[in-house]
């Protein structure tokens, strides 16, 4: 019996530092990311050529051949990005990166990634000029449209489509806007739903 006793308070008092232990890390948060910092500074390089690439089909978007020098501008910014690799890695952040694919190719990530948010906002500024300077509509929804189905996050590019959609007299495809924006995690959602909001209820 005085063994089994021993041994029970023994497990008693490793449970109780344990459970302390857990608690301190849970609860420090700094410690924790610090602790993960370090980690993912020492992780080693991996393969990162089977990432899900970003790869534009050629009839996703109206290219044409024009002699205004905005709109060629526009054109050929997009073409020159799409010849470079494109990742969307929003809401990762740069420690979950270097766990994940090691901290040798950070830079070459934050590269990728940056291309795609460049990517996002030439669509938007050429989905603008062919809607706000050509009334273009056809085509500026087009381009429109495939920014915000590879993820964009630009209010403009949603509230002119929303406007787009609204001259055609199909509020019902703005509500689909609003219901994606609603459940993405853009920093910017609450402003893109009250726009889109606003818009429907001027309708």
């Amino acid at each position: 019996m005085p063994v089994l006793f021993i041994c029970f308070i023994v497990f008693i008092l490793w449970f109780r530092v344990k459970s302390k232990q857990a608690d301190n890390e849970t609860n420090n948060p700094k410690e924790n990311f610090l602790k993960r910092e370090y980690e993912a500074n020492f992780t080693r390089k991996k393969d990162i050529s089977g990432l899900d690439y970003l790869v534009i089909p050629e009839n996703a978007l109206p290219f044409t051949e024009t002699d205004n020098m905005e709109e060629a501008g526009l054109q050929k910014d997009i073409k020159d990005i799409m010849s470079r690799k494109i990742l969307n890695l929003s809401g990762i952040s740069n420690t979950d990166l270097k766990l994940q694919y090691g901290h040798a190719n950070l830079d070459l990530l934050a590269e990728y990634d940056q291309n795609f948010s460049n990517l996002l906002r030439c669509l938007d500024s050429w989905g603008s000029y062919l809607y706000n300077s050509k009334g273009d509509k056809e085509n500026a929804k087009q381009v429109l449209e495939y920014s915000v189905s590879i993820g964009s996050d630009i209010t403009r590019t949603y509230t002119t489509l929303a406007s787009i959609y609204l001259e055609e007299n199909n509020p019902g495809k703005v509500q689909s806007l609003i219901d994606r924006a609603e459940n993405s995690d853009f920093f910017m959602k609450d402003s893109i739903i009250s726009r889109l909001k606003k818009l429907v209820q001027e309708f």
